[in-house]
């Protein structure tokens, strides 16, 4: 099956073992290895305690991260055929001069193995921190628009935009080899997936169903072909949650758990609806998890039922997950990460699931 596979790479202390565990998955075979970017976590503090889950007792806080770029960079020096990305980023914290010359940089640390995934943004890490949230899709690509202008620059230049200005604005750094860093949206919306199609490289949603999945790739398709693009070189990608459990009754335990239901709540809220659920926020973009009290977290966590968990995440056995994932690359999809969530509904199965993430490796490619 001609698909990449992608796992997480490490995003808290201690950072030598990012290297370490990335250099065991390249040999392992898999083909990339993928930060967030987050200044916040989903999780509320509120119910980051140990009466809800252990991991409380051995990390205080569920705001750990690494600055996924420097991630890159450190792990891209030390492999050799492993891509390395950003799951996703945005030109709000980032401004794209800044964030053109950071990419360059990893992508010359990587040898050119480097990906920059951009999304729009999500409010808990820009407006706690005195950002400003709005426009944050005309952001978005403007911001494209300046990174490519300042990649392919040949001396100073400017532009007046609706958000970025530059005057005799330079960066002399070129691309690895002269071969541009790839640049991957994460994109659902209309407006999100035709700039992916005019700008992109690849395209990184979170879950869909098939359908939509393959009725948004046509979309993002025909908007590059429009701009005259070949998207032949185009990457179809997804970013899904896994949930791996060696037996039903093990999922079933998983899908209840109050953490594992929490990360749920990015959804948009038509998807609860047509699920059969009243969302219980409308829109994640008004979550702010390190504001919300006990109360409030335990009541959105109790409005999302398991079948929620069951729509988002790919679940079941490392043969189920599989075949999940082949139904989507019967739609087009060509990079899947596998973002291993298991261990918030049990952190004693951790090692079993990263395991079982090299079953369904094998799997597909079998296939």
């Amino acid at each position: 099956m001609d698909i990449e596979i992608g796992v997480p790479g490490q995003i808290m202390p201690p950072a030598d073992k990012a290297i370490e565990i990335a250099k065991k998955n390249e040999a392992a075979g898999f083909d990339a290895v993928w930060w967030p970017c987050h200044l916040m976590g989903w999780h509320s503090d509120s119910v980051w305690t140990e009466d809800i889950t252990p991991l409380a007792k051995y990390q205080k806080n569920p705001h750990v991260y690494f600055d996924p770029l420097v991630m890159m960079g450190a792990v891209g020096s030390h492999t050799e055929r492993l891509k390395v990305g950003v799951v996703v980023t945005d030109l709000i914290r980032r401004h794209p001069a800044v964030a053109a010359e950071m990419m360059l940089t990893v992508d010359h640390l990587s040898k050119g193995r480097a990906i920059f995934g951009l999304g729009s943004g999500e409010a808990m890490n820009v407006t706690p921190y005195g950002m400003d949230f709005s426009s944050p899709v005309g952001k978005l690509a403007e911001g494209l628009e300046v990174l490519r202008m300042l990649w392919r620059a040949d001396g100073p230049i400017n532009y007046e935009g609706k958000f970025f200005r530059l005057e005799n604005a330079v960066l002399g750094l070129e691309p690895y080899k002269g071969v541009e860093p790839q640049v991957w949206t994460a994109a659902h919306g209309p407006k999100m997936l035709r700039i992916t199609g005019e700008q992109a490289d690849g395209w990184l949603p979170t879950k869909l169903d098939t359908g939509v999945y393959k009725s948004s790739l046509e979309t993002i398709r025909q908007a590059g072909e429009a701009k005259g693009r070949d998207m032949d070189a185009f990457t179809p990608g997804i970013l899904a949650y896994v949930l791996a459990a060696p037996d039903e009754a093990t999922l079933k335990r998983l899908q209840e758990h109050p953490l594992i239901r929490a990360l749920m709540v990015m959804l948009p809220p038509d998807i609860f609806r047509r699920l059969g659920v009243e969302p219980p926020v409308e829109g994640f973009h008004g979550i702010i998890p390190a504001a919300i009290e006990r109360s409030e977290a335990m009541r959105i966590i109790d409005a999302i039922p398991p079948k929620v968990v069951d729509y988002y995440c790919f679940c079941g056995t490392p043969e189920q997950i599989a075949d999940q994932i082949a139904e989507y690359h019967g739609v087009g999809l060509r990079h899947v990460i596998m973002w291993n969530i298991t261990a918030f509904g049990d952190p004693s199965l951790a090692g079993w699931s990263f395991k079982a993430l090299d079953e369904i490796k094998n799997n597909l490619r079998s296939r």
